[in-house]
């Protein structure tokens, strides 16, 4: 990996920004890292990685600098995983080919129709399935850049995503277990690819040893068909409807997501363990402060 630039972030206080090019994503990615303090004893603190910096960044690094003040979380040092602000395609583009786990061609023919995610002509079409190239970047180059810039315990991680980043934090559990100790999973999409990732865990708990790892799962109340199938129907554009896969048109988002509840309470292990929640009154757009905010103390015992 590349550092191309470092700068203190205006807003966030105690926030850097990376600017970074990973040895096998060409692309530029930005990461912003802030900590809230370290503990008396001068140790190194957890770290909490966190995909769709657009979307989490800011509420993540509030989160775990006022919980250091109230004793509600440890030390942490939070890194959320971005795009630079002004990317063409936009981050909305971009992190369809970081967090989905496999080319989908139904997926790849909506896209260029998709509102607000038009790339300059000449520019190289982004396509889905590159959850593994991007899980390795995190892993193998995020995480030890990091430890040797802050004082952090790199084997001490929390991975978090809500959408297609619960996807891909899904995923990073089936395939590289070991990578993070906690997995924070929001809304996960599971309909992506005919819902092919329950499948994935099915045999990943039935042909392997259950890893070290906590994972919390959330979902919202108002995650119903009904409203998904509203939200991704008539209130688009006929031109994006007609191609939407019914995969996602008729997700059943809770049902999917207590689903990979139960699979995953088959994973024997002493140190394994699953917890998922359900929260009262909260959309798929409006969840990412309480999934932050409950999942992240569940995680590290402090609720």
């Amino acid at each position: 990996m590349k550092i191309l630039e470092k700068r203190h972030d205006e807003l966030l206080a105690g926030t850097e920004v990376w600017f970074v090019r990973p040895d096998h994503i060409d692309d530029v990615f930005r990461v912003c890292v802030t900590s809230n303090g370290r503990p008396a004893d001068g140790s190194r603190t957890p770290l909490v990685i966190a995909t769709d910096a657009e979307v989490s960044g800011g509420a993540l690094q509030s989160l775990v600098r006022a919980g250091a003040i109230g004793l509600d979380l440890p030390h942490l040092h939070a890194v959320s995983v971005g795009y630079p602000l002004d990317a063409d395609p936009s981050f909305a583009v971009r992190r369809n080919r970081d967090l989905t786990p496999s080319a989908w061609a139904a997926w790849e023919s909506l896209m260029p129709k998709a509102p607000d995610t038009a790339a300059d002509a000449g520019a190289a079409p982004i396509v889905p399935g590159g959850a593994d190239a991007f899980l390795a970047f995190l892993d193998e180059e995020v995480k030890p850049a990091l430890a040797e810039a802050f004082p952090v315990d790199a084997d001490d991680a929390t991975l978090t995503g809500q959408s297609f980043g619960g996807l891909f934090v899904v995923h990073a559990l089936l395939t590289r277990p070991s990578a993070f100790r906690r997995y924070l999973v929001g809304s996960p999409s599971l309909w992506w690819h005919d819902r092919e990732t329950l499948d994935r865990a099915r045999a990943a708990v039935a042909g392997s040893p259950a890893p070290r790892a906590r994972v919390y799962m959330c979902i919202g109340e108002l995650e119903n068909r009904a409203r998904f199938g509203r939200q991704f129907g008539p209130m688009l554009p006929e031109a994006v409807r007609s191609l939407l896969p019914a995969a996602m048109t008729e997700a059943d988002m809770q049902g999917d997501f207590f689903l990979l509840e139960q699979i995953l309470r088959d994973w024997q292990g002493e140190e394994f363990s699953v917890e998922a929640h359900m929260f009262p009154e909260e959309s798929h757009e409006s969840i990412t402060g309480a999934m932050l905010s409950r999942g992240l103390r569940r995680l590290h015992g402090y609720l």
